[in-house]
């Protein structure tokens, strides 16, 4: 009696528990809201964690996009630079507007990834030894090492003229096919440099030459590859010191330099690449009374 007594109390307990834990688990439609709920918040966290790292990354950019809207010039208030050597990094001033980037000091406050991007994308630049050949070639070489026969072929006029003598004078084919090509993106450029007051006329293009192009760049991507670790500081230097002689073997003012850093820039591309911005840059660093060009001499 017992016994039965007890196995009856025992599966009354057990149908009462199994209802228990059926009233209290979760049914499907619950479960799927939960699992929902669930991956709901999951993505919100993946969400602001990439938007964290876009954040991260694009601050840089949108603070040098901020400074170029609004114009001014960026400078590094905490620059451990001499004024001499301010003055040298100063070669870079254009570019570094055209950027919004710092104008008085080694590193640029630029993006690193971005800057990354420009210096393989643009100057096929992706580790030391790379970089170190690029900068050689600007110090060396640059767009200017054509600048002589530009001017010849300008006063030449004819196109089967022009050939023939950048083939005569020029020591191979691809020379003369680069040659020509600067030629080409003069003739393009000239009335706009005039326009924009760069130039007065032919004679005034001759005189200026394109040698800050070359010395600006020189400067501007060895900080470049400095930030990213490409050289050393020694190297930077080094490539520094070669810009300032370059700038100084033809010009004898900011406003020259600047000047001769549009007229190296359409050699390169014509008026492509917003011109008349550029132009406006120079202008701008040559002019502005708050400019840093205006606070440290061009001489040496």
């Amino acid at each position: 009696m017992i016994k039965k007594t007890t196995f009856a109390l025992s599966v009354m307990l057990f149908m009462v528990a199994q209802s228990a834990v059926a009233e209290n688990y979760p049914t499907s439609e619950e479960m799927e809201a939960s699992n929902n709920k669930l991956t709901m918040i999951m993505l919100i966290w993946v969400g602001l964690a990439f938007l964290g790292y876009f954040i991260y990354r694009t601050l840089p950019i949108i603070k040098a996009l901020f400074g170029v809207i609004r114009g001014g010039f960026r400078m590094d208030k905490k620059t451990t630079l001499s004024e001499e050597q301010q003055r040298k990094i100063l070669l870079s001033g254009v570019y570094s507007k055209q950027k919004g980037t710092y104008m008085n000091s080694l590193k640029t406050g630029g993006n690193s990834w971005s800057d990354r991007d420009l210096l393989s994308t643009a100057y096929g630049i992706f580790d030391g030894e790379s970089a170190k050949a690029k900068l050689d070639y600007f110090k060396l070489a640059g767009s200017r090492r054509f600048f002589p026969f530009v001017v010849e072929s300008l006063k030449l006029k004819d196109k089967q003229a022009i050939q023939q003598y950048l083939i005569q004078n020029l020591e191979n084919e691809e020379d003369a096919i680069d040659c020509w090509e600067q030629v080409q993106n003069a003739f393009e450029a000239m009335p706009s440099m005039i326009k924009e007051g760069i130039i007065k006329d032919e004679a005034d293009f001759a005189r200026i030459g394109p040698d800050a192009w070359d010395s600006g760049r020189l400067v501007f991507v060895a900080r470049l590859c400095l930030e990213q670790k490409y050289i050393t500081e020694a190297d930077v230097w080094h490539y520094v010191d070669a810009a300032d002689d370059i700038a100084h073997q033809s010009l004898t003012s900011w406003e020259d330099y600047g000047k001769s850093y549009i007229i190296g820039r359409c050699l390169w591309c014509g008026t492509a690449n917003y011109f008349a911005v550029m132009a406006g840059h120079a202008k701008e660093m040559f002019t502005d009374p708050k400019s840093p060009w205006q606070q440290i001499p061009f001489a040496e």
